[in-house]
């Protein structure tokens, strides 16, 4: 019961702000968001605490005030980034097309004129979903892998949203062939590479600590033949985004074994996250239990991870 009465409460209170964000303007409606997000800061705990951890285990020796400022700062960007997300229910494509401007294209379009597919790589930094809306309502052919939420009307609401923009979902966990499929056609599949989830994965390093990364990405470009490129988006201070492409990744030494080569790009990949995540570290998601499980006997552990536990060994 209790359950179901959060359930009809989150989803009420979701169409409450996604008709706040219709009708404020956006000035003003990324200004009460960066409030909720304050808010939020200080209501959840468990949250705050974690986050504040986190930055603190990949910032090592910085001041503790610097570290909750950061903290802080997240969770107000979160809710700036959540109002655009939420707009784009109804925003048009003209209206996200001035809302961004990108950094790089140049890698993304080289890399889908090629016609092997590209794999999107990122995490969840600053307004995810907009970066997908955007190259989609540009012209690209865009696919994201997503979990689907628990709450079926939300996730509903969420994939009629991407839709709107053109974006295919493809919910995590779904058969591998879709993906292969979207690869195959030529077209860009979007990935986020920066939780720790239970999925097929390997211990890479993450702000130089040992973090459990899902192999999914590496193993379906080497298998298909398609592009790693990085991608992020970041709000900026005049309230536009900005999105920065990286250079496609370089595929690893052939002479190593596939499983190899797979960890070896999923730690490429991930390398390229923390920049992206450096750019501006108040917009990612702090709060994530990013380093939840600890490697183990046999557990799968990249080649750079070890590089890294000798060089500090010695």
């Amino acid at each position: 019961m209790k359950r179901t009465v959060r359930r009809i409460f989150t989803l009420l209170l979701i169409y409450i702000l996604i008709f706040a964000a219709r009708v404020l303007p956006r000035r003003w409606g990324l200004a009460l968001f960066t409030g909720l997000g304050s808010l939020a800061y200080r209501i959840f705990r468990k949250d705050r605490e974690r986050a504040i951890e986190n930055i603190a285990r990949a910032f090592p020796g910085t001041d503790p005030l610097i570290v909750q400022a950061i903290a802080k700062g997240s969770f107000k960007v979160l809710g700036r980034n959540a109002f655009d997300a939420l707009r784009l229910v109804f925003l048009s494509r003209d209206r996200v097309m001035r809302l961004c401007r990108v950094e790089g294209e140049e890698h993304l379009r080289t890399a889908s004129e090629e016609g092997n597919g590209v794999i999107a790589v990122t995490g969840h930094i600053g307004c995810w979903e907009l970066l997908a809306a955007y190259f989609s309502d540009k012209g690209y052919k865009v696919s994201v892998i997503a979990r689907d939420l628990r709450d079926g009307r939300l996730n509903e609401l969420l994939v009629s949203m991407r839709k709107r923009h053109g974006i295919v979902s493809v919910p995590r966990g779904s058969s591998a062939i879709t993906g292969y499929r979207v690869l195959r056609r030529g077209e860009i599949l979007g990935m986020l590479l920066d939780q720790d989830i239970d999925v097929d994965g390997v211990f890479v390093p993450f702000f130089g600590v040992p973090a459990h990364t899902p192999r999914g990405a590496a193993a379906f470009a080497l298998r298909s033949g398609a592009t790693v490129v990085p991608v992020a988006i970041h709000i900026q201070p005049d309230r536009l985004h900005r999105i920065t492409v990286l250079p496609r990744l370089e595929i690893p030494d052939g002479n190593l074994s596939e499983e190899q080569r797979i960890d070896e790009l999923t730690r490429l990949s991930t390398e390229a996250i923390e920049r992206l995540i450096r750019i501006y570290p108040q917009q990612w998601v702090w709060f994530h239990e990013r380093w939840r499980k600890r490697p183990g006997p046999g557990d799968r552990v990249s080649m750079g991870q070890k590089r890294e536990e000798q060089a500090r060994f010695h």
